[in-house]
């Protein structure tokens, strides 16, 4: 994944557009960060002054070293008090400025990198990035600062979690192929977090830094006119930590995309043998899937040990600067004290301020590396954000009046890899009529059926509806004219009665009742205790697979659409169900479409037409009676092949 500098700040801006809602509350943030700076700033003055003029007895006001105006208040309250009540006045305001700030953090990367350090994997550490750096202090603002910006950055991911999932939802069906649920689950609920993370590292880092860094200026050309190089020894640390820190970045992006395609494969390996557990259970797959899982997980950890490694480099380099350039300060400070250029005092505040100063400057030399690791969530998410979805290749029309036919004209559709699956489709249907698609397995049945309510989209030919095709028609008013009931029953961990209403939310019980009596469901839903208020367990668990399939087809029926396609609807039901279901499937068609992807003699002998279907095309047209009379007729093979196997 390469960035080139433009797509950065692309990235970047779009992350600001998206928080630009919640302006004010960071603004609210940064002010509380200024804020709680400022005690931090400030608390070294009264220390110097209990050095200075308590233990060493110096009057206050003949100190070699002037107090800034924002300090004199102090001193002139100070001025005339006994030592002890200097003292305890000294012994007050640090107690207040603990109370307000606590212990001080200069590097807020350091707590959450150990942690993770010590067993947590990328995935805890990009949602960790969330609370990551509420406060750069303890203490009663900090625990507010903190607070506050938990209370955003949780609008702000959920928000966003909701625009991914939502989109996730509504992208095209030939994309989740190539979609790894995992990947998707990893995207929504680990890489969100980048974006509050790159906004909170743009505005409030470089601001706060910036006070800090001006605010230490000041004050030390202020009062240390004669010591130059607390300023200038810290501001070293900036392009030296710069030039660091480019260098990496490259590698820091790489690494970083690394680990979390890594968790991302963590993650769907979990998904995937829980959604399997059965199949693993019995055959006794347990150790073989708990050491895929190791293996995962090892590669997770090992990639993300890599990227880490670099944030250890980087913090090597900036702690050795660190020493190295405070030793020349300290023997710089320890001569001026010596020639009583400076008092005793000034030298621990001078090492206060030099450290702010280091600190804040090497944290606006190390901001660009530190942001990779966010640029390539931010990016993965924006890959989902800008990928069309099905409503962003559809019209805005639709059909007044009631819907007549359908027709499929010359249509053909290839997979991604070039493999065509359909090959110049003809068929019609019209509403009143069951059509029935019939073939052997890979014939193309199903992708057929994926073309009639656009979940596919043919390279040449059209699919219309009442003469309009079904692309200019808008994409909700299609998913209300054509209903799929796909296969592989889908229930949702939900009671009956919502899983029947999904598509129809405002249907009453009634409504339902009627389609589950249509669809062979009333029959086990009865006997419930608690009837359509019964769960039906995570995956419809607490169903068989003939259950859910009834359940299905009865979700179907209850949405009303005029078009209703069912992809192998008896496929689990048994004869006398079978013959129940085809029977009510017969009475629906005076008021709909019907179309039957099937296999089954009993199901496709009543459709008005059948299309028989070979290697994605259309080999014969017609009832069943028709085509029976075809000697050597692909169909009648077909069927003939059926009857001999169930009299065998």
């Amino acid at each position: 994944m390469n960035f080139s500098t433009r797509e950065v700040w692309s990235l970047i801006w779009r992350s600001l557009q998206f928080v630009w809602p919640y302006r004010y509350q960071i603004g609210v943030k940064i002010l509380l960060s200024i804020l709680g700076l400022s005690v931090v700033l400030y608390l070294p003055w009264p220390l110097k002054i209990l050095i200075d003029h308590v233990v060493m007895g110096m009057p206050i006001g003949e100190s070699p070293t002037p107090f800034p105006p924002y300090v004199q208040p102090l001193v002139d309250a100070l001025k005339g008090l006994s030592p002890i009540a200097i003292t305890w006045a000294i012994v007050g305001i640090s107690l207040v400025g603990i109370f307000l700030i606590g212990a001080f953090n200069n590097d807020v990367r350091d707590n959450a990198q150990g942690n993770l350090a010590q067993g947590l994997d990328t995935a805890t550490q990009s949602e960790n990035q969330a609370n990551e750096s509420g406060s750069r202090i303890s203490g009663l603002i900090g625990l507010f600062e903190y607070r506050y910006q938990l209370r955003i950055t949780h609008r702000i991911n959920h928000r966003l979690r909701g625009l991914i999932f939502d989109r996730l939802m509504r992208l095209p069906i030939t994309r989740f192929a190539d979609e790894s649920v995992g990947d998707a689950v990893y995207r929504v609920m680990y890489d969100t977090p980048a974006i509050s993370r790159v906004c909170y590292d743009i505005l409030v880092t470089p601001i706060s830094s910036l006070y800090v860094i001006g605010l230490v200026i000041y004050t030390t050309e202020y009062s240390f006119q004669a010591v130059p190089a607390v300023v200038l020894l810290a501001w070293i640390a900036a392009p030296l930590t710069l030039i660091t820190s480019f260098t990496m970045t490259g590698l820091s992006r790489k690494r970083s995309l690394a680990s979390r395609e890594a968790g991302a494969d963590t993650t769907a390996t979990v998904e995937e043998g829980m959604s399997n557990i059965l199949a693993v259970q019995s055959l006794g797959a347990n150790d073989r899937q708990r050491d895929i899982f190791d293996q995962d997980s090892e590669t997770s950890f090992g990639k993300f040990r890599s990227y880490l490694a670099l944030n250890i480099i980087l913090g090597g380099l900036q702690y050795g600067l660190a020493v190295l350039l405070g030793f020349i300060l300290f023997f710089d400070v320890c001569e001026a004290v010596i020639s009583g250029a400076m008092s005793p005092g000034d030298f621990g505040l001078l090492f206060a301020y030099f450290l702010q100063l280091y600190g804040n400057t090497t944290a606006l030399g190390a901001l660009w590396f530190y942001l990779q690791d966010k640029l390539v969530g931010m990016k993965r998410v924006y890959q989902i954000i800008d990928t069309d979805i099905d409503e962003d290749i559809h019209g805005d029309q639709r059909i007044d009046g009631p819907v007549r036919e359908l027709r499929i004209n010359s249509a053909s559709y290839a997979y991604p890899d070039g493999t065509e699956a359909l090959h110049e489709i003809e068929l019609s249907g019209e509403v009143g009529e069951m059509i029935a698609l019939v073939g052997g397995t890979g014939a193309g049945k199903t992708t057929l059926s994926y073309l009639m309510p656009g979940f596919i989209r043919p390279a040449v030919g059209k699919v219309v509806i009442n003469d309009i095709d079904i692309r200019d028609l808008e994409l909700t008013h299609l998913r209300e004219l054509v209903t799929l009931v796909f296969q592989e029953p889908m229930v949702f961990d939900d009671t009956l009665g919502a899983n029947i209403r999904l598509g129809q939310p405002d249907a009453d019980d009634d409504a339902v009742m009627r389609a589950a009596q249509t669809a062979g469901a009333a029959s086990f839903i009865e006997v419930t205790p608690e009837g359509l208020q019964t769960r039906c367990g995570r995956a419809g668990s607490m169903l068989s697979v003939g259950q859910k399939q009834r359940l299905a087809i009865a979700r179907g029926l209850v949405s009303q659409s005029p078009i209703l396609i069912l992809d192998e609807p008896t496929a689990a039901l048994d004869p006398e169900t079978e013959n129940v279901l085809v029977s009510a499937l017969q009475k629906e068609r005076d008021r709909r479409l019907l179309v039957v992807i099937a296999h089954r003699l009993s199901t496709i002998r009543s459709a008005d037409r059948i299309y028989f279907m070979e290697d994605g095309r259309i080999i014969e047209t017609g009832n069943h009676e028709t085509l029976m009379k075809k000697p050597e007729g692909a169909y009648r093979r077909f069927v003939e092949l059926q009857t001999e196997g169930h009299a065998a």
